[in-house]
């Protein structure tokens, strides 16, 4: 990530929750972020496969993918794995749409020997980039220091924020909010 990327991806989620007219240090949901957007989000199971192709993707593929973006006709869609955990889903999301906010292109997919899904141009840093803007989304620095200065209980701070205690942990770490606290308690 390139000097100063953090700090941008805070000022990302500033401008948006303000353009949304959302407090800085409240929950900014994907279901608002993508009608903003104008970007529809739909699970596998809406898209109009066969159950055949829906049980092959949500089952035997469970862990092996979270969620895409697809471009149709013009119009992005976010489609996800429903097996995941409403936490979990909310990160997925957020990362596919912290892809289109960055302006990134889209990753090409095409299909291998008997029907099977490959993904060609996957790019770690632009991954890295899209993994950190979707947390500054979810949970901003700011909305993180508000949690630990109200000490909401961590299990409460994710029901509100619809993210999952290991993305709260993650963002709490990262952003030094933790060390700050610990800090000031003694």
């Amino acid at each position: 990530m390139e000097r100063g990327f953090k700090s941008r991806c805070e000022e990302i989620s500033r401008h948006l929750r303000l353009e949304l007219g959302l407090k800085p240090v409240g929950p900014l949901t994907v279901e608002r972020l993508a009608r903003h957007l104008g970007v529809a989000v739909w699970s596998v199971s809406e898209i109009g496969l066969s159950e055949e192709d829906v049980h092959q993707l949500v089952e035997t593929g469970r862990d092996s993918w979270s969620a895409i973006t697809v471009s149709v006709f013009d119009k992005d869609a976010v489609v996800f794995n429903p097996t995941h955990s409403k936490g979990r889903h909310s990160s997925d999301v957020m990362h596919e749409l912290a892809h289109l906010v960055l302006g990134h292109d889209p990753t090409t997919m095409f299909f291998v020997g008997e029907g099977e899904l490959a993904l060609r141009g996957y790019d770690a840093d632009i991954e890295r980039e899209a993994d950190w803007l979707a947390g500054a989304l979810l949970l901003p620095r700011d909305a993180l220091v508000h949690i630990r200065r109200l000490r909401i209980p961590d299990e409460q701070a994710c029901e509100i924020f619809r993210v999952s205690d290991q993305m709260l942990q993650y963002r709490l770490r990262m952003t030094g909010v933790n060390r700050q606290f610990r800090r000031r308690s003694a």
